[in-house]
């Protein structure tokens, strides 16, 4: 089906019953299909189907409709529902309308940019940066080969046109407005929408923020958040002061992996893969919003100081045997991009940093490859907007650390920020009263929150 340029056409909604995975408590909600056009860009393009659903307020108090942002980019919108975001939509449900809609080329929505090819590691020595971007640049090539004779443009899948999916959505459903809540990825997209469509926005909730010219994340910002991890874990009760400077420790375990590499046994493969300080480094970027691998970090680093691998073996594999990244994630963070300041920044602090830039690859390195376009840097202005907005973040965020959203506020009419303590990358159920009243116009209380952080004994396995 072909669709105009400011064309869409929705199916539904229809009744539906939506069910917490875990605990099965269930809530009746609508769902439904929004066709939209895969690029404004062209008069007439292929439609792409984005799978929806919406609570119901159990009372009017005739505020506007929340739309839900999902992360990643390319996380489970209504997976989420389903899931740790189920008791954040029913609170929240509770004075409006919550909706949600898994994003263009991800999980229910057609096409779904899925990348079933491994990336192919050369595993005769450690693997490095330059190995580690060559696989993924043949991986990459591989996956847009087969999505353009699939008839499929990977250059479509962008926040751009994702926020005109948001407002479209909007459009579809009859409501002259609305409010967002974005968390990462999410409030990336927020942003946009705001940009794009802010005369239609009443109100935004952003979270653990990812503003338009933060896609790629700053080694020093990293190197920020562990050395604040060593400051907790010097002073914490639970590891007995055996850490007087744990950034420096983990300094010494990857130099040491460096120097000699250690070898695990991968299933699948009839030969031992060499681990290296570049894979330490990919496994510990991976996990820089995880709270459960923040509590086990200095147990983990204690047991690699030992050259025990027994407890992350399994995470290093991984990295072996794992399909190769997705298609609408690679695409939407290549889009985004950094202003060239940003790069040269980061190419300047990664030599010097404790992970080097391992978290932000592949996607600077893949546009060629993907046939996908930067946005360019007017995409990277900062927005300027009198939108009522909350901002959200946490004091142990390694992805998105609070700067993020007090850099993107300063051009906010109006703004508040509420700080977690002991919140890594999460929006975590103790902002649902501010949220609330918040969405109510009421005043939010307290700046500062808090939930109970301590790191895991020595004794126990992260």
């Amino acid at each position: 089906m072909l669709l105009r340029d400011d064309e869409f056409r929705v199916l539904g909604p229809w009744p539906a019953r939506m069910t917490h995975a875990t605990s099965g408590r269930h809530r009746d909600i609508d769902q439904g299909t929004l066709l939209v056009p895969t690029s404004r860009e062209r008069s007439e393009s292929p439609a792409l189907a984005l799978p929806f659903i919406r609570l119901r307020a159990k009372r009017d108090y005739g505020l506007p409709p929340l739309i839900v942002l999902a992360g990643g980019p390319g996380v489970a919108a209504i997976g989420a529902f389903e899931r740790n975001f189920f008791d954040h939509a029913e609170r929240l449900s509770e004075v409006c309308d919550v909706l949600t809609f898994d994003q263009r080329g991800c999980q229910r929505a057609l096409p779904d940019l899925s990348n079933p090819w491994s990336p192919n590691y050369k595993l005769d020595s450690p693997l490095d940066r330059d190995g580690f971007l060559e696989a993924h640049r043949e991986n990459a090539k591989q996956l847009a080969t087969h999505y353009f004779e699939a008839g499929v443009n990977l250059n479509d899948f962008n926040t751009i046109e994702s926020s005109h999916d948001v407002d479209d959505l909007r459009r579809a459903l009859g409501y002259e407005t609305i409010n967002l809540h974005g968390a990462s990825y999410g409030s990336h997209l927020g942003l946009t929408v705001l940009r794009e469509h802010g005369d239609h926005v009443s109100r935004a909730i952003l979270c653990i923020v990812e503003g338009l010219n933060d896609t790629h994340k700053l080694p020093s910002n990293t190197d920020r958040h562990f050395r604040h991890l060593a400051d907790l874990a010097k002073e914490d009760s639970a590891l007995e002061g055996e850490f007087g400077d744990l950034y420096a420790e983990l300094a010494t375990v990857l130099e040491d992996f460096e120097r000699t590499p250690e070898s695990i046994e991968v299933s699948g493969h009839n030969q031992s893969v060499p681990i290296g300080k570049f894979a330490l480094q990919l496994m510990l970027g991976s996990a820089l919003g995880s709270v459960r691998a923040i509590k086990g970090l200095p147990t983990l680093t204690r047991q690699l100081a030992q050259r025990d691998l027994s407890a992350s073996s399994s995470r290093l594999a991984r990295w072996v045997t794992a399909p190769g990244m997705h298609g609408m994630m690679l695409a939407m963070d290549f889009a985004s991009g950094a202003t060239s300041e940003r790069m040269r920044r980061i190419e300047s602090e990664r030599g010097q940093a404790l992970l080097n830039d391992s978290f932000n690859l592949p996607f600077p390195f893949n546009g060629d490859v993907l046939g996908v376009n930067d946005l360019g840097d007017d995409f990277r202005k900062p927005v300027i907007t009198d939108t009522p907005t909350l901002f959200c973040a946490g004091t142990l965020d390694g992805r998105t650390p609070i700067s993020n959203a007090e850099a993107v506020r300063t051009g906010f009419a109006e703004s508040q920020l509420v700080v977690v303590e002991g919140a890594s990358h999460q929006v975590p159920d103790v902002l649902i009263e501010p949220e609330t009243r918040f969405l109510l116009g009421r005043d939010i209380g307290t700046a500062r929150l808090s939930v109970p952080f301590v790191f895991d004994p020595l004794s126990e396995t992260p």
